[in-house]
């Protein structure tokens, strides 16, 4: 949609080329990027609605890449999150100062985002000619980082089975909500996409919002798919549980981390809420297994910024290795305070959820070093090889990377439709019992035993297979 846009103004008291040097260290509008190059990864918070009351006052956080700077004068941001557009950054003298111009193109996923942030998103009217389903992902807050490109891959997906005949016969449609990486949100979020005539839901968010979901949606017959890494949980006949499992996480990486470096004292840390806590109960074990002991812990709350108590106590407890059960954005300010003070010197961290999107955010130089355990990493075999490419020609411009948490999104939806398809319409117990069946599992807590976990290093802004 050509011709809209969302403009701000703000006022700098330096002259442009300082005004840009304070953006470019990070020092104005939270501009958070490793090098001022044309492709590093940036997320920049647009200061649309200050002054009004609760979420709809609050600046907007744009992800995306840097396509362009013009020293002094200007910076050009392709962005992906919370939708797709162009953000132009201008700096213009202003007496002794610096006038600050902002532009974000908007199309209509971004006039509906803009609409739900301030409350004026009501339910889409149904259609009985549509097999509507939803997909409740991190457009905006500190998980954004990660699902970036889980839209573009969960839209694929739809395209492909509507391209083999849909569900019996049914053309599939996508509906998206966000979270906003608060469990909340993302519970009002569900009900929207319900209320819709969503008759599935793809969960690509933090197992919090999963669980408010769930909780929100259990007096309704709609199926919740958890589709990323996930602790796992008691059987629910509404709820499926897919990606890998935090157990088979550690297990692939916990050993190999210590034999890697002959160390044996781990530190944990991770956030205040059942995916870490489950994650470290699995760490927990298996370092034991392995001549191990845990020396210390540290849970922080979602959304954090400043780590620096933390990396006191890790420095205090003489750990060795550390283990990183963070998400999202508080996984680039851990990562990169470490290698900032110095712990990449005597340390080595294993991070369960350092995708190839956060990786990026951390940087080149401190993310170095970092071991990561997934199922799927962007390149490291051919199995994937075509969706990689028809991701790539499909996208404009810059694109953020696929990982994991992105691709078993499409994955997800794919065995979807093939379960409806095999199944009876309606018949829910179906469906679970044959994406339970396809993931090689037959309880909600155990890992899907056909993916096989591979580890990563990252060396160089690249994660390498070991």
């Amino acid at each position: 949609m050509p011709g809209l846009s969302v403009t701000a103004r703000i006022g700098a008291p330096d002259p442009p080329d300082q005004a840009f040097e304070r953006l470019a260290s990070g020092h104005l509008l939270d501009f958070d990027c490793d090098r001022m190059v044309v492709g590093s990864a940036v997320s920049i918070r647009l200061p649309v609605g200050a002054g009004e009351p609760g979420a709809a006052g609050a600046p907007i956080t744009l992800l995306g890449h840097i396509a362009a700077v013009k020293y002094g004068r200007s910076v050009l941001v392709v962005h992906h999150q919370p939708w797709r557009g162009r953000l132009m950054v201008r700096f213009f003298p202003d007496g002794r100062g610096t006038r600050i111009v902002l532009e974000s193109s908007l199309d209509e996923d971004g006039l509906a985002w803009l609409a739900g942030k301030r409350g004026f998103d009501p339910p889409v009217a149904p259609r009985s000619d549509r097999h509507r389903i939803g997909l409740l992902v991190s457009k905006s807050g500190s998980a954004a980082v990660f699902a970036q490109a889980t839209e573009s891959l969960a839209a694929l997906a739809v395209d492909d089975v509507n391209a083999d005949g849909g569900i019996g016969g049914t053309p599939v449609e996508l509906l998206v909500g966000d979270d906003a990486s608060d469990s909340l949100m993302g519970s009002n979020a569900a009900m929207r996409l319900y209320r819709s005539g969503c008759r599935v839901i793809f969960a690509c968010v933090t197992s919090a919002t999963f669980n408010a979901a769930v909780s929100a949606l259990q007096d309704t017959d709609v199926m919740v798919i958890h589709t990323v890494l996930n602790e796992g949980g008691p059987p629910n006949p509404r709820t499926v549980r897919l990606g890998e499992r935090p157990l088979e996480q550690v297990r692939a990486g916990v050993p190999a981390v210590m034999r890697d470096t002959g160390a044996v004292r781990w530190f944990f840390v991770g956030h205040r809420y059942s995916w870490s806590y489950g994650a470290h109960w699995a760490a927990r074990r298996v370092v034991a297994e392995n001549g191990g002991s845990v020396v210390g812990e540290r849970y922080v709350s979602l959304g954090s910024t400043d780590f620096s108590t933390t990396l006191d106590a890790i420095e205090a407890s003489g750990a060795e290795l550390i283990l990183s059960s963070l998400v999202g954005h508080d996984e680039v300010f851990f990562e990169r305070q470490c290698a900032r003070q110095g712990l990449r010197s005597h340390t080595r961290t294993l991070a369960l959820v350092l995708d190839e999107a956060t990786q990026q955010l951390i940087g080149d130089t401190d993310a170095d070093g970092v071991w990561a355990a997934f199922g799927y990493f962007q390149g490291f075999d051919d199995t994937h090889s075509d969706l990689e490419t028809r991701y790539r020609s499909g996208a404009q411009g810059l694109t953020p990377p696929l990982s994991s948490l992105s691709e078993t999104t499409y994955e997800a939806i794919i065995a979807y439709a093939r379960a409806a398809t095999m199944s009876a319409a309606g018949d829910s117990a179906a469906i679970r019992g044959r994406l339970i069946a396809g993931a090689g599992t037959d309880q909600e807590g155990a890992a899907p035993a056909r993916r096989r976990i591979l580890l990563a290093e990252s060396r160089h802004g690249t994660l390498r297979q070991l």
